[in-house]
């Protein structure tokens, strides 16, 4: 017998993410209470959007559109907020680029952002819970890792604030001629 053939059959590879499971886990008791504890404030809204990703068809859970006023108005801040510091810094530097490269269309990347990124906070809950399960974290020690990986830091949020304020002064001082050669 060749080698090839001693060996069990691979799975296939699928285009789930690893995380995706969750979605049709039975307990979801279980589930509703971690994604409570990674949310933090607020956490009926992100499991409101949840609950609609798992009514959607699978191939569509992962983008689900909700609709986001802290985000549309205040940008890459809620990012920052709700510690997801490489979506905001993404949110800070895809405008300028979209901008740069395609002119005005770039201000259509707000509303996609708004539409969006609700359920990219579910998404991000849901792998920070797959990661827990990986680190075979259990109880306090599980809760606790959830709780420090995600909530809010008001600190980052008032510093991305200041920061988008500064942007916006900016913008208004540019487009109103104060700022020569800008």
């Amino acid at each position: 017998m060749s080698v090839a053939q001693d060996r069990a059959p691979q799975p296939r590879h699928t285009k789930r993410l690893p995380y995706s499971a969750i979605f049709d886990a039975p307990d979801q008791d279980r589930v509703h209470a971690e994604l409570a504890t990674f949310f933090g404030p607020h956490a009926d809204v992100y499991l409101a959007v949840y609950e609609k990703m798992r009514a959607a068809e699978p191939a569509k859970r992962m983008v689900v559109r909700a609709w986001s006023w802290p985000v549309f108005f205040g940008s890459f801040t809620w990012f920052f907020y709700r510690k997801m510091y490489a979506y905001g810094a993404i949110v800070i530097l895809l405008p300028l680029a979209v901008g740069y490269l395609f002119g005005s269309a770039g201000g259509g990347v707000w509303l996609i952002l708004a539409i969006w990124a609700k359920a990219w906070y579910v998404n991000a809950a849901l792998a920070r819970i797959t990661k827990a399960d990986q680190l075979g974290l259990a109880g306090a020690e599980r809760s606790d890792y959830l709780r420090r990986a995600g909530g809010v830091s008001m600190v980052a949020g008032i510093f991305a604030g200041a920061v988008f304020v500064l942007f916006l002064v900016l913008a208004v001082a540019n487009s109103a001629g104060y700022l020569p050669g800008v």
